[in-house]
């Protein structure tokens, strides 16, 4: 288990290092079937979409406690799978090389499974396999040394009684309250920074409602949609057009006061005979250019407040017919409150 520290880590992540914390604990009681069971939960550990390269030690630690759970059950060939896993991740591991050393001993039939006891509880393992499992064996509550050869004793072959376990489970207890506490601080914040997100795009809705423009709210940013096209050709403005969009400037003016925005033009442009019928378009872009000018000229924003793109041919507010074709040669604009992204 790798040790909490301050350093800044993913809600993933913790979550693993909790649920292996818990496993281990299992596994030290002697409930072998709760610790795979917790074990099983966490999936494909080494799969796409876990952990990178700082949670990488973290899933070396799961695999390998899962492949000793699965020896100390005499599943050999899933404890086998485990730490062919773990060497895929760490080829270097020394628990993973010893264990499937041991392993192979095994299969050649010069080593066999044998019970080991201890005060009057049996865990069917494979003897010599868990000796070389970091030289640790789980069994009833204490931790047991067991040497290569699967004698009990000290380093000259026998068996020694290392601890009690009370201190440790004390320690990894916690670990696993910090771990929790940690959790839901990360939770807490998310939760603060969507209620906070959910605020000001709902502000900015009620503020830039008007006539003659549709309000699209999504998850993230305020989409606004001009009903009638701004432009009637090329990049030129038609009047309608230039008293919303300045009404606009100052509206969004007094709102960046209170609730920080960044705000987008997007210029669209309908597809022609002849030419790119994708990939944006030097019309649009001056339509952007253009809208921004009437954005800026009656508030306090400058042209710099605003980001200027090109969308593609296709992609226009409204379905791609020749009825649509005159609403389509317009801008739209997308206004996003500063802070932190929305949680996915």
């Amino acid at each position: 288990m790798s040790e909490v520290t301050d350093k800044p880590v993913d809600a993933r992540a913790l979550h693993l290092q909790l649920a292996v914390n818990r496993a281990h604990s299992a596994a030290r009681a002697g409930d072998l079937d709760l610790a795979a069971r917790l074990l099983d939960e966490l999936g494909e550990l080494d799969g796409p979409g876990e952990p990178g390269e700082e949670g990488r030690a973290t899933v070396v630690a799961a695999l390998n406690l899962r492949a000793k759970v699965h020896a100390q059950r005499g599943e050999l060939p899933e404890a086998d799978a485990c730490w062919s896993r773990v060497e895929a991740l760490a080829p270097d591991d020394p628990d993973a090389a010893a264990g499937r050393r041991t392993l192979a001993k095994i299969a050649a039939g010069r080593r066999h499974a044998r019970p080991v006891v201890h005060t009057g509880r049996v865990a069917v393992i494979a003897g010599a396999l868990a000796a070389t499992v970091a030289g640790v064996a789980l069994i009833g509550g204490a931790v047991k040394l067991i040497d290569g050869d699967g004698g009990e004793g000290g380093g000259s072959g026998s068996v020694a009684e290392a601890d009690t376990g009370s201190e440790r489970l004390s320690e990894e207890s916690r670990r696993a309250d910090d771990l929790k506490a940690r959790l839901a601080a990360i939770e807490g914040d998310r939760t603060a920074d969507a209620e906070q997100r959910d605020s000001a795009l709902d502000e900015v809705a009620k503020r830039l409602a008007m006539p003659g423009v549709e309000i699209r709210r999504h998850a993230g940013d305020v989409q606004l949609v001009f009903r009638t096209g701004v432009f009637p050709y090329d990049s030129v403005i038609g009047p309608e057009g230039a008293e919303a969009l300045t009404e606009i400037g100052r509206r969004l003016a007094g709102l960046s006061a209170e609730t920080p925005v960044e705000t987008t033009v997007v210029g669209h442009s309908v597809a022609v005979p002849g030419g790119a019928p994708s990939g944006g378009s030097v019309v649009a872009l001056n339509r952007a250019r253009v809208a921004a000018q009437y954005l800026a000229q009656d508030s306090d924003l400058r042209l710099t407040d605003f980001r200027l793109v090109s969308a593609d041919q296709r992609r226009g507010p409204f379905p791609a017919t020749a009825a649509n074709a005159p609403r389509n040669r317009t801008v739209t604009l997308l206004i996003t409150p500063k802070g932190p992204p929305p949680t996915p």
